[in-house]
């Protein structure tokens, strides 16, 4: 039972997690797949502890500032990712702009990390964001390096279509993902959002039993300040910034 509620706990954490505007307790229990009634005990107990906030005029919850000790804390760890900072806050400053890893879990590309750049009109790019994969050149890098049954079942969907430059096609994708092992490295131009390009590669594989690539570097960008060919022409950057930062997680 205790374990029980722990993953109901946790599930209602992860859904206001994705919802950062609130919910109220019906939306929240719908969302999280659980009676209103749980929803409802299991929210005020998170909220008596700091994890969550209820907000009384709107009649929502939301995460709390003890969730945001946990997130510090994640990053503190082995696991959080820290030795990445290094090389990504030199990339920013040599180029200006947004530099973000990111992972692949399930379809979406997770944002694990991001330093802001120098330029007066920086993107958008909060750790925890989630997006497409086909839509990213993150997602293209990552899947392009996953084994050919990988890639079939991501190529399977759904891929919904972010912008009006999303490739939604399946066999348009697949021809994506084969440019993408020859260059080796993805670009998106405008294809989660308009705007915005991004070019992106795999940080290189430290996996002894020679696993595919886990993690993506990719480097972001304005249409309106950055030239495609000048972000192309950033590539062997962002390469060298992949191989320092396996290196530093040997």
């Amino acid at each position: 039972m205790g374990d029980d509620m722990l993953g109901r706990g946790l599930r209602l954490l992860t859904t206001l997690s994705r919802h950062p505007e609130g919910l109220g307790v019906s939306a929240a229990a719908r969302a999280a797949q659980l009676p209103v009634s749980s929803a409802h005990r299991l929210l005020a107990r998170m909220t008596d502890e700091g994890f969550v906030v209820h907000d009384s005029s709107a009649r929502t919850y939301a995460l709390g500032l003890r969730a945001l000790e946990l997130a510090h804390g994640f990053h503190r760890t082995p696991a959080g990712f820290n030795h990445l900072l290094g090389p990504m806050r030199q990339l920013a400053e040599r180029t200006g702009l947004v530099v973000i890893a990111g992972i692949l879990d399930g379809d979406q590309v997770l944002l694990v990390r991001s330093v802001q750049g120098s330029q007066h009109l920086q993107l958008r790019s909060d750790e925890g964001t989630r997006n497409p994969w086909h839509a990213t050149s993150m997602g293209k890098a990552l899947v392009a390096a996953r084994p050919e049954a990988d890639q079939e079942r991501l190529l399977a969907g759904p891929l919904p279509r972010s912008s009006p430059n999303t490739l939604s096609d399946p066999d348009e994708l697949r021809a994506e993902l084969a440019r993408v092992r020859e260059l080796g490295w993805a670009e998106a131009e405008e294809e989660n959002e308009r705007g915005v390009r991004s070019i992106a590669l795999c940080v290189p594989a430290t996996d002894p039993d020679g696993g595919p690539p886990q993690l993506a570097l990719s480097l972001g960008a304005t249409v309106v300040l950055t030239g495609r060919e000048e972000l192309h022409a950033m590539v062997p950057l962002l390469r060298t910034t992949a191989r320092e930062a396996a290196a530093y997680g040997r």
